[in-house]
């Protein structure tokens, strides 16, 4: 009881605790990852363009994660295409809780709503959707289309009307959002 107790007190000071996630950008091609905790701070190399950076609870522990956008290829999808990768706070270091190589189609933007992953995705035909997913043990676990083989701007629509109805994440810098990405 006690022990549960001591548990239950720690996450509720790590998530009062401030802490802060922001990008340093080096040149065009690195970044890096800051996450600032009381006094303390923490940092983690990213060799590859950011294109979006926010900040919000994806993993619903009541803290925030940084959400990054990188340009980048992988072993199993090689031409070089937009990526998500999720940092999370582990014992004040800044340490990955997802490095993935593909969401769905080809992801164009990203944001937290109501403690679920939204991602702007362009299909094949051309088209675009609007996707939520809910975070699983491994990472984000496809939920449901919001919108599906629809126009840009109709979803873009739809996604800021989402971000701005719950305000769950935010967007920290890179590229201006709403725009279509030209990789």
């Amino acid at each position: 009881m006690i022990f549960l107790l001591f548990s239950a007190l720690c996450c509720l000071s790590t998530a009062l605790s401030a802490q802060t996630f922001s990008l340093r950008q080096i040149n065009d091609t690195c970044s890096v990852l800051v996450l600032t905790k009381d006094s303390m701070s923490d940092e983690w190399m990213l060799p590859h363009p950011v294109y979006q950076f926010r900040v919000g609870d994806v993993d619903g522990d009541g803290v925030e994660e940084a959400l990054v956008g990188v340009v980048k290829s992988t072993r199993f999808f090689p031409e070089k295409g937009n990526r998500l990768f999720v940092f999370k706070n582990r014992d004040g270091r800044v340490r990955p809780l997802w490095m993935g190589s593909r969401l769905g189609e080809e992801l164009v933007d990203f944001c937290v709503a109501d403690g679920k992953l939204l991602s702007i995705e362009k299909c094949r035909n051309g088209q675009y959707n609007l996707d939520e997913w809910e975070w699983s043990r491994f990472g984000p676990r496809f939920l449901k289309y919001i919108l599906t083989n629809t126009t840009f701007e109709e979803v873009n629509q739809t996604f800021n009307q989402y971000e701005k109805n719950t305000g769950d994440s935010h967007a920290v810098g890179a590229r201006p959002h709403g725009m279509e990405p030209t990789n």
